[in-house]
């Protein structure tokens, strides 16, 4: 382990002491995963918080379908744990290394897609309109390019087919905007780092349904941040 790996992990256990109480069963755990040898690849998890991962852990099922907008150690996960997933990623480079370890362990049943790995620039720029429409990510080296491709790739699928949409990756509020319907009533979606200002509008859209967040700490990381999960019910909330 290097120095700074020692300087985050020591930051984040006197965190985990003295503020995020809560969060110390799971401190083997996220200890562990600071070790030279650990990172999400390897270790098939996603990056998420460790109390979300439990509640994934508790929810999903064989039997399942999963979309997920940003690949790694989650794809990796989901492909153990049910029936179908569907990935999309906008970077060649990533792409190739999670292929390459989908391959190496003989998973089938994932609709891998690398979709944009240089983004398209946008015809006329939006500035100050509505980040769920947009298609842009906030990330600064991506700005005025469009991530509607990535975005619009769960269109192909029919309405309700999804027992959980995964968002972590670009074009975030986008994404969410165009993954509710594809939802089923009573399922879920997932936004890592939900308590970012910039995800604010997507906070919004979600209003209506039934949240639960979970902040603490997660692998690999010193601070603790936020994974959310919102129930998706189309009785109540109808999205066109």
């Amino acid at each position: 382990m290097d120095i700074k790996r020692y300087a985050r992990a020591a930051k984040g256990i006197a965190h985990l002491l003295f503020r995020e109480t809560s969060s110390i069963k799971y401190a083997h755990t996220w200890i562990t995963s600071f070790l030279p040898s650990h990172n999400a690849i390897v270790d098939e998890v996603p990056s998420i918080t460790l109390q979300a991962k439990a509640w994934l852990e508790a929810y999903l099922k064989p039997d399942m379908s999963v979309f997920e907008y940003g690949s790694g150690g989650s794809t990796l996960f989901f492909a153990k744990n049910v029936k179908k997933l569907v990935s999309v990623e906008h970077d060649k480079y990533w792409y190739e290394k999670v292929s390459e370890r989908l391959s190496d362990d003989e998973f089938s049943n994932c609709e891998y897609t690398l979709l944009l790995h240089e983004p398209e620039k946008e015809p006329s720029p939006q500035r100050g309109g509505d980040d769920c429409k947009s298609y842009r990510s906030t990330v600064k080296k991506y700005e005025g390019m469009s991530f509607e491709k990535y975005v619009r790739s769960i269109d192909e699928y029919p309405d309700g087919c999804f027992d959980l949409v995964f968002v972590d990756g670009r074009a975030r509020p986008s994404c969410i905007a165009r993954a509710l319907k594809k939802i089923r009533s009573g399922a879920f979606l997932m936004l890592d780092n939900s308590e970012r200002k910039r995800y604010s509008n997507s906070v919004s859209l979600l209003a209506n349904f039934q949240r639960k967040d979970f902040f603490g700490i997660g692998p690999y990381k010193a601070r603790p941040w936020q994974t959310s999960v919102w129930m998706i019910t189309h009785e109540d909330n109808r999205h066109g």
